[in-house]
Protein backbone atom coordinates (compact mmCIF):
# COMPACT_ATOMS: atom_id res chain seq x y z
CA UNK A 1 0.00 0.00 0.00
CA UNK A 2 2.55 2.83 0.51
CA UNK A 3 4.68 2.02 -2.30
CA UNK A 4 1.52 2.81 -4.68
CA UNK A 5 0.67 6.18 -2.71
CA UNK A 6 4.89 7.00 -2.75
CA UNK A 7 4.81 6.33 -6.72
CA UNK A 8 1.33 8.38 -7.43
CA UNK A 9 2.29 11.17 -5.03
CA UNK A 10 5.93 11.56 -6.64
CA UNK A 11 4.16 11.18 -10.42
CA UNK A 12 1.65 13.42 -9.83
CA UNK A 13 3.37 16.11 -7.98
CA UNK A 14 6.70 16.35 -10.62
CA UNK A 15 4.54 16.29 -13.95
CA UNK A 16 1.97 18.59 -12.56
CA UNK A 17 4.66 21.33 -11.29
CA UNK A 18 6.80 20.50 -14.40
CA UNK A 19 3.93 21.78 -16.87
CA UNK A 20 3.27 24.44 -13.95
CA UNK A 21 6.95 26.08 -14.33
CA UNK A 22 7.27 25.30 -17.83
CA UNK A 23 3.62 26.59 -18.33
CA UNK A 24 4.24 29.60 -16.20
CA UNK A 25 7.51 30.43 -17.61
CA UNK A 26 6.20 33.04 -19.89
CA UNK A 27 5.63 35.77 -17.00
CA UNK A 28 9.95 35.78 -17.35
CA UNK A 29 9.44 36.28 -14.04
CA UNK A 30 11.04 33.51 -11.02
CA UNK A 31 9.36 34.67 -8.90
CA UNK A 32 6.05 34.14 -10.34
CA UNK A 33 6.78 30.71 -11.62
CA UNK A 34 7.65 29.88 -8.08
CA UNK A 35 5.18 31.01 -6.04
CA UNK A 36 2.52 29.64 -8.40
CA UNK A 37 4.32 26.14 -8.84
CA UNK A 38 4.53 26.40 -4.98
CA UNK A 39 0.88 27.13 -4.87
CA UNK A 40 -0.16 24.48 -7.21
CA UNK A 41 1.89 21.59 -5.11
CA UNK A 42 0.21 22.66 -1.82
CA UNK A 43 -2.96 22.32 -3.62
CA UNK A 44 -1.94 19.31 -5.33
CA UNK A 45 -0.90 18.01 -2.09
CA UNK A 46 -3.94 18.94 -0.04
CA UNK A 47 -6.24 17.18 -2.94
CA UNK A 48 -4.19 14.18 -3.06
CA UNK A 49 -4.73 13.35 0.90
CA UNK A 50 -8.02 13.81 0.76
CA UNK A 51 -8.48 12.01 -2.99
CA UNK A 52 -6.27 8.99 -1.61
CA UNK A 53 -8.18 9.08 2.33
CA UNK A 54 -11.74 9.25 0.41
CA UNK A 55 -11.01 6.58 -1.87
CA UNK A 56 -9.88 4.23 0.41
CA UNK A 57 -11.92 4.65 2.97
CA UNK A 58 -15.06 4.32 0.32
CA UNK A 59 -13.12 0.59 -0.56
CA UNK A 60 -12.94 0.10 2.99
CA UNK A 61 -16.86 0.60 4.35
CA UNK A 62 -17.49 -1.18 0.61
CA UNK A 63 -15.46 -4.22 2.03
CA UNK A 64 -16.86 -4.01 5.58
CA UNK A 65 -20.77 -3.72 4.67
CA UNK A 66 -19.68 -6.97 2.28
CA UNK A 67 -18.78 -8.38 5.77
CA UNK A 68 -21.30 -7.56 7.55
CA UNK A 69 -24.18 -8.65 4.91
CA UNK A 70 -22.41 -12.14 5.08
CA UNK A 71 -22.38 -12.50 9.16
CA UNK A 72 -27.02 -13.31 8.33
CA UNK A 73 -29.17 -12.83 11.53
CA UNK A 74 -25.56 -10.53 12.85
CA UNK A 75 -26.34 -7.06 14.19
CA UNK A 76 -22.41 -6.36 14.53
CA UNK A 77 -21.31 -3.27 12.72
CA UNK A 78 -17.54 -3.68 11.89
CA UNK A 79 -17.57 0.15 12.47
CA UNK A 80 -16.59 -0.05 15.77
CA UNK A 81 -14.21 -2.78 15.93
CA UNK A 82 -10.49 -3.16 15.45
CA UNK A 83 -10.79 -4.17 12.46
CA UNK A 84 -12.04 -0.58 11.36
CA UNK A 85 -9.42 0.79 13.54
CA UNK A 86 -6.82 -0.92 11.91
CA UNK A 87 -7.95 0.22 8.39
CA UNK A 88 -8.68 3.45 9.68
CA UNK A 89 -4.59 4.01 10.37
CA UNK A 90 -3.67 2.84 7.22
CA UNK A 91 -5.85 4.91 5.24
CA UNK A 92 -4.56 7.71 7.16
CA UNK A 93 -0.91 7.10 6.68
CA UNK A 94 -1.89 6.44 2.98
CA UNK A 95 -3.34 9.59 2.33
CA UNK A 96 -0.52 11.39 4.19
CA UNK A 97 2.48 9.34 2.30
CA UNK A 98 0.70 10.48 -0.91
CA UNK A 99 0.17 14.51 0.26
CA UNK A 100 4.22 14.03 1.25
CA UNK A 101 5.12 12.45 -1.92
CA UNK A 102 3.70 15.03 -4.20
CA UNK A 103 4.91 18.02 -2.24
CA UNK A 104 8.28 16.14 -2.75
CA UNK A 105 7.55 15.30 -6.19
CA UNK A 106 6.31 19.13 -6.45
CA UNK A 107 9.97 20.47 -5.62
CA UNK A 108 12.20 18.77 -7.91
CA UNK A 109 10.96 20.84 -10.65
CA UNK A 110 10.70 24.23 -9.31
CA UNK A 111 13.97 23.62 -7.19
CA UNK A 112 16.23 25.36 -10.38
CA UNK A 113 13.96 28.41 -10.45
CA UNK A 114 15.40 29.33 -6.82
CA UNK A 115 19.07 29.34 -8.04
CA UNK A 116 19.27 29.56 -11.83
CA UNK A 117 18.29 31.74 -15.01
CA UNK A 118 14.70 30.93 -16.34
CA UNK A 119 15.75 29.59 -19.47
CA UNK A 120 18.55 27.90 -17.56
CA UNK A 121 16.20 26.87 -14.85
CA UNK A 122 13.52 25.53 -17.27
CA UNK A 123 16.15 23.29 -19.06
CA UNK A 124 17.42 21.35 -16.09
CA UNK A 125 13.44 21.63 -14.30
CA UNK A 126 12.73 19.17 -17.30
CA UNK A 127 16.44 17.25 -16.93
CA UNK A 128 15.55 16.62 -13.56
CA UNK A 129 11.58 15.53 -13.42
CA UNK A 130 12.51 13.07 -16.77
CA UNK A 131 15.20 11.63 -14.25
CA UNK A 132 12.99 11.17 -11.43
CA UNK A 133 10.08 9.81 -14.11
CA UNK A 134 12.40 7.34 -15.62
CA UNK A 135 13.85 6.31 -11.80
CA UNK A 136 10.12 5.63 -11.20
CA UNK A 137 9.52 3.82 -13.94
CA UNK A 138 12.86 1.51 -13.12
CA UNK A 139 11.83 0.71 -9.58
CA UNK A 140 8.08 0.04 -11.11
CA UNK A 141 9.38 -2.34 -13.34
CA UNK A 142 11.42 -3.65 -10.99
CA UNK A 143 8.27 -4.70 -8.92
CA UNK A 144 6.32 -5.82 -11.62
CA UNK A 145 9.50 -7.80 -13.01
CA UNK A 146 8.96 -6.33 -16.25
CA UNK A 147 11.86 -4.82 -18.35
CA UNK A 148 13.47 -2.36 -16.49
CA UNK A 149 14.42 0.15 -19.52
CA UNK A 150 10.97 -0.25 -21.11
CA UNK A 151 9.57 0.94 -17.85
CA UNK A 152 11.34 3.86 -16.83
CA UNK A 153 11.01 5.11 -20.81
CA UNK A 154 7.28 5.01 -20.51
CA UNK A 155 7.21 7.07 -17.39
CA UNK A 156 9.88 8.96 -18.86
CA UNK A 157 7.56 9.55 -22.23
CA UNK A 158 4.40 10.80 -19.96
CA UNK A 159 7.30 13.45 -18.56
CA UNK A 160 7.98 14.31 -22.22
CA UNK A 161 4.70 15.02 -23.16
CA UNK A 162 4.05 16.88 -20.28
CA UNK A 163 6.88 19.04 -21.68
CA UNK A 164 5.93 19.25 -24.90
CA UNK A 165 2.16 20.03 -24.04
CA UNK A 166 3.13 22.86 -21.37
CA UNK A 167 5.85 24.66 -23.27
CA UNK A 168 3.33 24.57 -26.54
CA UNK A 169 0.81 26.64 -24.10
CA UNK A 170 3.72 28.66 -23.32
CA UNK A 171 4.66 29.64 -26.32
CA UNK A 172 0.83 30.32 -26.91
CA UNK A 173 0.80 33.05 -24.45
CA UNK A 174 3.94 34.82 -25.38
Amino acid sequence: MPIRHVTRGLIDGSMSSLGIVLGASFSGDPKVIIAASLGGAMANALSNIVGAMTAERADVMLKLAKYEKAMVGSDIKLKHTKIYEKERKKIMKGGILDGAATLIGSIVPIAPFVVLGLQDAAMVATFITLVLLFGLGIYIGKLSKENIVIAGSKMALFGVATAILASSLEHLFR
